[in-house]
């Protein structure tokens, strides 16, 4: 976790609520109470309690501050903000300490560390020459460090500011401050007469050292919370409060508070880019399954009623089309015994997960069979096995239907199905979909589809983006053994000779997109079925597409227009109030998604079924198994032994990967009449390779799901 998250995590729990923070290129920290955003800068050399002072400091704006237009009231419209700044600061950091009496030692150590390097500009200053609004500042800021000194109708305010509780108080004493302060800048400036070092604010609030004194009194006289009796609209000429200075009252300490906090900030350090997640549409997003059946099934009937069979590729397409459905019907009965290992292994780790949960408590009631053994036992009582509910559960399967997946999209659906019938089998509702940018030409008016609300920032999803939902458990039995042929046949389209359903062509991965759309509809099915876990499966063989944020930009006739900048480097994604890095591209952004969809998602399980090359284990490595294998040889050796691999990484809760090559290796036995010895040893390697490889993603799939 980097130390942005973990700042983030502390502003997040001293607030009691989901603050959105925020790191950017700003001199000082502050918190927006409408937006509820809090921003804090990006710093070089500063102190881990200089930062947790400035994080405390604004979540005490975040908890005691209200959202009030101080300034457009006819009573204070005219203050400096720097005044209220200075006594809002002190009220604000005294209700902060008293709620984590911790945060002492950290605005202790904070403003110690300021004061060292001079952040307020007064070393070998006299401070009697300095208004009195800075003085208050100096004192309730480092006053641990050094002497102040006030005259007694200052040390008044001084314990009324030390009293403050409610911010209709602060305002007025930031009032009288300033009302002071035009008095005495009216006049010719003089040290203070007649000074009481430190005031009348002995007990004040400034900040001493925790170890000595970390305690306040709570229990004050109503009285000294009340506004000092000055009448601030007294502006007679003989007080000096209607005469204004050449020059408007400022304060110099915060001025150079200011300057030093700018004089920090790091301008080479990178500018983080903050990206939002849209809200999508689904109704738009998904194509239903019902239509997505009446599609193909007109699509292959109409292959199917070709009249011209002269013309070649019409009776090649209905050849190829009724070869492809008798390769069906073998594959489904050949998979039958696949299927009930799956089953029979569901069952067995179910049952050994209800054996785990399972207790035995005595009932009240004797066992007449042992009563015989009072004298020496007190157990002759009768017992009953109790055994808590399992967690019932939901999948959601997520086909990669772009143009890389072409020559293994029959072996994927062949895996996919084989899941669904377990599914079938053990009651697991589920639903299957493929995400893809190339349906939407089937649909009518596609040019004023909009799949989310266009807003600046948010991660850019195109119009052309689909989720296909190609199957569904709710479908009844005939339409739903109908549908998984249709689909077949249409995987089949990809290699064999027959026409590509007008829609239902395979397009570019647009991965991070469907992801996005998966953390809702995962929620929306999650409700729908009353599960209480939700399994994703993502069946995919490569990286996204460069993915896309919304931006304005100025046209060459200088008109805004809406457009799309790529997301990159140093990105930081901002969803339900959590901040999420993204260090680069690619797989890199894909992971930082996935764990922010889980922020809303809890109770879901991701997984990731990825098909590769021999050749792509190393890439494979850099991208995702750096988390799980010390080394590239540690991969390797695993998916020599178990022909594929298995693993957990910060993105997918589990990850599969599954070669290509062990994909088109059948597990039966194929060997031709009169093969020589040589010809039957490698069918049989080629099956046994097939099986082991099957075997073992298959009792890591189950594991995960039982």
């Amino acid at each position: 976790m980097s130390t942005n998250e973990i700042q983030g995590m502390l502003a997040r729990l001293l607030a009691t609520e989901n603050l959105t923070v925020e790191h950017r290129q700003v001199a000082t920290a502050s918190f927006g109470l409408d937006d509820r955003v809090l921003t804090l800068p990006m710093w070089d050399n500063v102190t881990t309690s200089v930062y947790a002072m400035l994080v405390a400091h604004e979540v005490g704006h975040a908890l005691y501050t209200p959202l009030r237009r101080w300034n457009r009231e006819e009573r204070y419209r005219d203050i400096p903000p720097s005044y209220v700044n200075i006594v809002e600061d002190i009220r604000i950091e005294k209700m902060m300490k008293r709620r984590y009496p911790g945060v002492s030692r950290d605005f202790y150590h904070g403003y110690h560390g300021m004061h060292e390097i001079d952040f307020f500009e007064v070393k070998d200053k006299d401070l009697t020459y300095y208004s009195f609004a800075d003085r208050i500042n100096i004192y309730f800021k480092i006053g641990s460090f050094m002497d102040v000194e006030f005259n007694d109708d200052e040390a008044d305010v001084v314990t009324h500011i030390t009293n403050c509780e409610t911010h209709e108080q602060m305002l007025d004493l930031a009032l009288i401050v300033w009302q002071m302060d035009k008095k005495s800048n009216s006049e010719s400036i003089s040290p203070v007469d007649g000074s009481q070092q430190s005031g009348g604010a002995e007990d004040g609030d400034k900040d001493s050292n925790p170890d000595d004194d970390q305690s306040n009194d709570q229990s004050q006289d109503q009285s000294d919370l009340d506004t000092p009796s000055y009448d601030m609209n007294d502006n007679s000429d003989d007080e000096g409060g209607d005469v204004d200075s050449d020059e408007p009252l400022e304060s110099k300490t915060q001025k150079s508070y200011d300057k030093k906090l700018r004089d920090l900030s790091n301008d080479n350090a990178s500018r983080p880019t903050y990206m939002t997640l849209p809200n999508v549409y689904l109704d738009k997003v998904i194509i239903p399954v019902g239509k997505v059946r009446q599609d193909l099934e007109k699509h292959f009937e109409r292959c199917m009623n070709f009249t011209d069979d002269d013309i070649y590729e019409n009776r090649n397409c209905k050849n190829s089309i009724l070869e492809c459905k008798e390769l069906y019907k073998q594959f489904k009965t050949s998979a039958r015994a696949g299927v009930n290992s799956l089953v029979k292994e569901f069952e067995m780790k179910k049952s050994a997960s209800a054996y785990a949960r399972t207790s035995t408590a005595r009932t009240g009631v004797l066992d007449t069979s042992k009563l015989h053994t009072y004298k020496y036992s007190e157990d002759i009582f009768r017992k009953v096995s109790v055994t808590t509910d399992g967690k019932n559960h939901s999948l959601i399967f997520v086909l990669d239907w772009s143009g890389s997946m072409q020559h293994q999209m029959l072996s994927t659906i062949k895996q996919l199905f084989q899941l669904l019938w377990f599914c079938k089998k053990v009651s697991i509702p589920f639903e299957v979909y493929a995400f893809t940018n190339e349906a939407w030409r089937s649909e009518d008016n596609p040019e004023q589809h909009q799949n989310c609300e266009w807003r600046e920032k948010d991660l850019h999803i195109g119009k052309e983006f689909r989720m296909v939902n190609l199957i569904s458990s709710n479908m009844k039995t005939h339409d739903f053994e109908k549908q998984l042929e249709y689909v077949w046949l249409t995987a089949s389209s990809f290699t064999y000779w027959i026409h590509v359903p007008f829609g239902y062509g395979l397009s570019g991965t647009p991965i991070n997109e469907a992801i996005v759309c998966v953390g809702q509809i995962a929620k929306q099915y999650q409700r729908q079925t009353k599960t209480e876990n939700c399994n994703v499966v993502f069946l995919t063989d490569g990286e996204g597409n460069l993915s896309g944020m919304n931006i304005t930009r100025m046209g060459y006739d200088d008109v805004e227009r809406r457009a799309a900048t790529a997301v990159r480097w140093n990105t930081v994604i901002r969803h339900k109030s959590h901040t999420f890095n993204v260090e680069g591209m690619g797989s890199l952004l894909t992971n930082t998604l996935l764990r922010a969809i889980k922020v809303e998602n809890p109770r879901c399980n991701i997984m990731a079924f990825r098909l590769f090359a021999p050749n792509d284990l190393v890439s494979l490595h850099r991208n995702y198994g750096s988390e799980a294998y010390e080394s590239y040889d540690d991969m390797r050796q695993e998916l020599k032994k178990h022909g594929s691999v298995a693993f957990r990484t910060t993105g997918f809760d589990r990850w599969f990967g599954i070669p290509c090559k062990s994909l088109l290796n059948s597990e039966d036995l194929e060997v031709d009449d009169g093969a020589k010895k040589s010809d039957v040893s490698r069918a049989f390697r080629k099956m046994h390779s097939g099986k082991k490889s099957n075997k073992y993603i298959t009792k890591a799939f189950i594991e995960q799901i039982a």
